[in-house]
């Protein structure tokens, strides 16, 4: 179990380019989520990701998940964030284990068939459900080797990304660990039931930035 990545809300294409580019990260690829009013960004650090989601003017289908809504929450209450984490998603190595914690939890289960050379396909558990309980992630199976995901896609980073080195959520430790069957490493839970709020990115340099606003909510 690790987390795999991440996903951060940007106002804009723009605004998302801009802060990543000041972190010294590059983004391996991009494209639309059809029915969603949203576009997205990948930057692989190696063993995670990041992915960061903005508006791209197109109206949602009426009976989407309410994605754009959300992020739109979440900037507004980060004004000063360029980039602001919204949601979160565990990996497991094991298929069986994610299964059998989606059942225990009676979270929904989603298989994503591979969509070409560097899609590959996925188990998915626990989205939709986590909407009203932002503080617990997604649960993901990649039936693939590591080479394969996304989190190992080429960018053009000017630093060196080791990785996710801190998730700060606020939430209820216990409910992610029951969730998750575990506390997840680099997780750091504080007060109330916000969900992510901050997400550190380690560098090979020694240093590190950070997404979103540190502190309790």
């Amino acid at each position: 179990m690790h987390i795999d990545h991440v996903v951060l809300a940007a106002r804009s294409r723009r605004d998302a380019e801009r802060a990543l580019t000041e972190a010294g990260l590059g983004v391996a690829r991009g494209r639309e989520l059809p029915g969603l009013g949203l576009s997205n960004l990948v930057v692989p650090l190696g063993d995670a990701l990041l992915e960061v989601h903005y508006p791209d003017g197109r109206t949602p289908d009426a009976a989407a998940p309410p994605l754009l809504r959300i992020d739109r929450a979440a900037l507004e209450a980060d004004p000063e964030e360029p980039l602001v984490p919204v949601a979160w998603i565990v990996a497991y190595e094991r298929e069986d284990e994610l299964r059998d914690l989606a059942s225990t939890n009676d979270a929904p289960i989603h298989e994503s068939p591979a969509e070409g050379p560097g899609f590959p396909p996925y188990v998915l558990a626990g989205f939709g459900a986590t909407f009203d309980r932002p503080w617990l992630p997604a649960l993901i199976h990649w039936p693939v080797p590591p080479a394969q995901r996304p989190a190992a896609l080429a960018a053009d980073h000017r630093r060196h990304p080791t990785g996710i080195q801190r998730l700060d959520v606020d939430g209820p430790a216990d409910d992610i660990a029951a969730w998750c069957g575990g506390h997840p490493p680099a997780l750091r839970c504080g007060p109330g039931h916000r969900g992510p709020r901050a997400v550190t990115v380690g560098f090979a340099d020694g240093g590190s930035t950070v997404f979103g606003a540190e502190g309790a909510g």
